[in-house]
């Protein structure tokens, strides 16, 4: 006789968060590593990107903090992370002109995240400026759409509910009149 167990997934962890969540911890994790590894290359400490998160909250202090202040900007950037992809979730299943797939999704979404946080969030936070420079602009966004946008749609993506008509189908992925 054999017993064969049945993998359940609790109802709380819905296709949509399921989504939400591989999608920020995959672009948060992949940023992470990114910022911490670039930084000890340019001979900086490994915390000073994660002080750097934290002075949005706390501005200079932070980074005269120590490991608790590393610690608040890991979990602050993992919280923005999360918190950025549930919010793609949210405008892309509502604005059917948005397109779904996640290569295209990710692209848009990862230059409107560096866009909203460089010229809104960072200029209102403790820091007081955006940290990206416009003349290098286009070498930070195409590193936050391969880090951030493109891991987050992924995800996000293939969360999203069906469409339901043909002429949505079409606004979302360009596909041929259905007749």
């Amino acid at each position: 006789m054999t017993v064969h167990a049945e993998k359940t997934v609790p109802a709380y962890f819905s296709s949509a968060a399921r989504g939400i969540v591989l999608g920020g911890f995959s672009a948060g994790l992949a940023d992470f590593i990114y910022a911490t590894v670039r930084t000890v290359m340019d001979g900086g400490s490994w915390m000073r990107p994660w002080k750097g998160v934290a002075s949005g909250l706390f501005g200079r202090a932070a980074h005269d903090g120590g490991l608790e202040m590393v610690v608040l900007g890991v979990a602050l950037h993992f919280f923005i992370c999360f918190a950025a992809a549930a919010l793609l979730y949210l405008i892309a299943s509502r604005v059917r002109w948005l397109p779904r797939h996640w290569f295209v999704l990710g692209g848009l979404y990862g230059v409107a995240f560096l866009a909203a946080m460089n010229y809104v969030i960072l200029p209102l936070s403790a820091i007081g400026r955006g940290i990206y420079p416009l003349d290098g602009i286009h070498i930070t966004a195409f590193g936050h759409i391969v880090l951030v946008g493109w891991p987050t749609a992924f995800f996000v993506a293939r969360a999203l509910p069906p469409i339901r008509s043909a002429r949505d189908a079409k606004a979302a992925y360009g596909t041929p009149d259905v007749p």
